[in-house]
């Protein structure tokens, strides 16, 4: 029997890591490696989700970003003392030279690393979803329950990303804040496309006073599950996503498949296959006559379906 493991930091102890990167990026691995042993007939070794990271304590943001509580893992996954077991003793091979193991091998594929994103995993989205509800811990799945038909989702990263100009940002770069008015006024166009004052929910890492431009607007107000996955699930449940630049956006698109607007150069990837409806677009003017019938089309059937 082989194994896959997903490392998702290189300071792993098994039971905790030390720092790196943030929940959106460390499910990459983590989702190539589900994928993969289901392909291979490789069983998982549950990831060490548990992380301590001093950036959050010292920013004073909400979310720690522990990750101790997001997730259980199911029975088919190796876990508690057979884990760290597994992981002292056996010999580990890299994700590049996981088509080289045999069936008579006792070998542990480590993934790591968020490079590419969703490339390998693209059409795999309905595997990968149900593999992650079936692990959220019980007060992680309460958006499941919550109405979103016929709003907008928006999601506006904050935090620590870097506060750089909109040319930096348009050519590119990532990990940087978005201008808040954008959000304002993507929302404001898609109002006008429906004809309507469409209810929107934003989730978001900074401060009420951050977000103020944003959230004086009518019909607008804060939401936020309690967990950064939590979070997520319930962003992927909306019709339509005003994205930020962060892989935790990526999460929401690549789970809910529905449409988004990103601002110009922070799209990353897209996501939708070409079989699937919608758009994801990249755009800071006004919306193309396309898109705006698109939108108009997508809330009513919204609130089509809403009256039934």
């Amino acid at each position: 029997m082989n194994y896959v493991y997903p490392k998702l930091s290189e300071h792993d102890l098994g039971v905790v890591r030390l720092g790196g990167a943030g929940l959106g990026n460390i499910l990459f691995p983590w989702a190539r490696a589900a994928v993969f042993a289901r392909d291979s007939g490789c069983r998982m070794i549950w990831p060490t989700w548990p992380s301590i990271k001093l950036g959050p304590i010292l920013r004073r943001e909400k979310d720690k970003r522990f990750y101790g509580d997001l997730f259980e893992s199911a029975s088919s996954d190796i876990a508690g003392a057979a884990k760290l077991w597994k992981l002292w003793r056996l010999g580990r091979i890299s994700e590049s030279e996981k088509e080289s193991i045999s069936l008579q091998d006792e070998t542990i594929v480590e993934f790591t690393g968020f490079d590419g994103c969703f490339e390998e995993i693209l059409y795999d989205y309905a595997y990968v979803r149900e593999q992650l509800t079936e692990r959220l811990r019980e007060k992680n799945r309460r958006p499941f329950s919550e109405e979103v038909s016929g709003a907008v989702g928006i999601h506006v990263r904050l935090g620590d990303f870097a506060r750089v100009s909109e040319e930096e940002v348009r050519r590119g770069r990532h990990d940087s804040a978005l201008p808040i008015e954008w959000y304002g006024k993507m929302l404001e166009q898609i109002r006008d496309c429906a004809g309507c004052e469409i209810p929107a929910q934003v989730f978001s890492d900074g401060t009420d006073a951050e977000l103020a431009p944003l959230l004086r607007l009518p019909g607008v107000r804060r939401k936020s599950f309690g967990t950064s996955i939590a979070d997520i699930v319930a962003l992927s449940r909306f019709p339509l996503l005003i994205a930020s630049g962060s892989s935790f956006s990526m999460w929401a698109r690549y789970l809910g498949r529905g449409c988004c607007i990103c601002y110009p150069g922070q799209r990353k990837q897209r996501i939708l296959t070409p079989e699937e409806e919608g758009f994801e677009i990249e755009t800071n003017e006004v919306f193309t006559a396309e898109i705006a019938e698109k939108i108009r089309r997508l809330y009513r059937q919204e609130r089509q379906e809403k009256s039934l």
